[in-house]
């Protein structure tokens, strides 16, 4: 893109005020202010933007000195996002609002007919004339999809581990265990999140057919369909809840804590975190495991605290409406490498 043509120059800016809108209330003089956006560009911005309706008024600042400006705030209700999520023997259809809020989503059955199933949803979901940005389809293999509407493709480690950022912060160097069905891994280093693709194929144990055509692999070891599998149960919940069950948890637990182990000593990972189906296992496992990984870490790592996730089963879900907003409303990606551009464009980077 040529930053320098008026027309971009005018889209980049409405994007850095949507951008700075996501993050909550506030005036136009403040959006001026943060954004080293003159006020006359901003007041013609955003008054384009409430005559649109993604933008509106939402009272009025508080301040001591002046006259109080007027809040604005995004219109959640101007346009949605969809996020679809890839289970064992199921796909989940959600749709989001723009602040990635989850309005509705329901769950089909993975049938030959998924593909007319999921677009009748989409229309189901799909309310009036608002707008459909796009959506992210959260999975670990290559479903074949056809959308009315853009979308892209991520995996369910990317999808949960949005999720907890967004809900609890940066999580630097934290490494985000996905754990359910299949077992998936990413870490986030400098700001960004790196998928781990070789973390389920660690050699966990001696044998165990992997699909990867592999020996011993810890997603042979220990994925939540093998776990299920050997101890014959026919829910997570009933593997959680079912004394009888428990020893085959934890039996799997022994090849994870050493994969882990190894995983945060390579990376330097500071924290874990467990998404998925299996995060949602009882607090005596969480233990278990920690123990397990303590033990097997050097005494200077031994603190490192292995955390449950705080979405629950709305990891993927919540993760993918988020990765739809970016990539389709607000633009993230575009935004970041502009001001990696600014930032090398400036000989005097602020605080030197």
């Amino acid at each position: 893109m040529d930053f320098s043509r008026p027309d971009n120059a005018r889209r980049i800016n409405r994007l850095k005020v949507l951008s700075e809108l996501r993050k909550g209330t506030c005036s136009k003089a403040e959006l001026s202010r943060r954004l080293d956006i003159n006020k006359v560009s901003i007041g013609e911005i955003c008054q384009k933007m409430i005559e649109e309706n993604l933008i509106s008024e939402s009272g009025r600042e508080q301040t001591l000195q002046g006259r109080p400006g007027t809040l604005l705030s995004i219109n959640s209700k101007a346009g949605r996002v969809f996020s679809i999520e890839e289970g064992r023997a199921s796909l989940s259809v959600a749709v989001s609002d723009l602040q990635g809020r989850i309005l509705r989503y329901e769950r089909l059955p993975k049938g030959e007919s998924f593909q007319n199933d999921i677009l009748k949803l989409v229309s189901k979901m799909s309310t009036g004339d608002t707008t459909i940005y796009g959506a992210a389809i959260a999975s670990d293999s290559d479903i074949p999809i056809d959308l009315p509407f853009p979308f892209i493709r991520i995996t369910r480690a990317e999808a949960e581990a949005e999720a907890e950022m967004a809900r609890l912060g940066d999580l630097e160097s934290f490494l985000f265990l996905s754990w359910s069905d299949s077992i998936a891994a990413a870490i986030r280093k400098n700001g960004m999140l790196i998928t781990l693709p070789q973390f389920p194929h660690i050699r966990a144990q001696k044998d165990g057919d992997c699909s990867c055509g592999g020996k011993g692999c810890l997603e042979a070891a220990a994925s939540g369909r093998t776990i299920l599998r050997k101890a014959g149960a026919e829910s997570y919940r009933a593997l959680f809840s079912k004394a009888e069950y428990h020893d085959t948890i934890q039996s799997a637990m022994r090849p994870m804590a050493a994969a882990l182990s190894e995983a945060i000593q390579a990376l330097s990972a500071s924290s874990v975190i467990i998404t998925g189906r299996m995060s949602l296992m009882p607090d005596p496992f969480y233990a278990y495991l920690q123990t397990l990984v303590s033990s097997l870490l050097p005494p200077s790592r031994s603190d490192v605290i292995i955390y449950r996730s705080s979405a629950g089963e709305n990891g993927a879900r919540e993760g993918a409406a988020l990765k739809a907003l970016d990539s389709f409303f607000y633009h993230t990606e575009l935004l970041a490498r502009l001001k990696a551009i600014e930032n090398l464009s400036d000989p005097f980077p602020s605080g030197i």
